[in-house]
C-alpha cells in the first residue's frame, strides 16, 4: 500500500514538472482553441446550478431549464453589443455544465439507493 501511494506521488510530480516545462506550449494551445474560456463557462454554470439548487430548493429540472434559457439569452444579447460576441460554443459549455451537475446528483442518488 505504501508503494502504491509513492507511485501516485511520483506520477503527480512528473505531471507537474511536465506542465512547468511545457507551460508556453500549453498556454498557446489553451489560447488558440479557447479552452480556458470554455472551461470557465462549464465550471461557472456547474457551480451556479449547484448553488441555486441548494439555495432555492425547487425542482432541479426547473432550475436547469431556467439556467439554459438564461445562458442562451446572455449569448444572444452579446451579439448586439459592440464589445462582446455571442458564441454557440459558450452556450454549449454552459448547458453541459448544468447537465453535468444533474448527472452528478443522479449518480449520488443511485449510489445512496444501492447502499441502503
Amino acid at each position: 500500500m505504501k508503494n502504491f501511494k509513492l507511485l501516485h506521488y511520483a506520477i503527480f510530480l512528473v505531471v507537474i514538472i511536465s506542465v512547468f516545462i511545457n507551460y508556453s506550449a500549453i498556454a498557446s494551445l489553451l489560447h488558440q482553441y479557447q479552452l480556458l474560456d470554455k472551461t470557465g463557462h462549464f465550471l461557472g454554470f456547474l457551480f451556479l446550478t449547484w448553488f441555486l439548487d441548494k439555495l432555492i430548493k425547487i425542482d432541479l429540472k426547473v432550475t436547469v431549464f431556467t439556467l439554459c434559457i438564461y445562458s442562451g439569452l446572455t449569448e444572444l444579447g452579446q451579439w448586439y453589443l459592440a464589445f462582446r460576441s455571442g458564441q454557440w460554443s459558450d452556450f454549449l459549455a454552459d448547458v453541459l455544465g448544468c447537465i453535468t451537475y444533474v448527472l452528478i446528483v443522479r449518480a449520488n442518488r443511485n449510489k445512496a439507493k444501492r447502499v441502503k
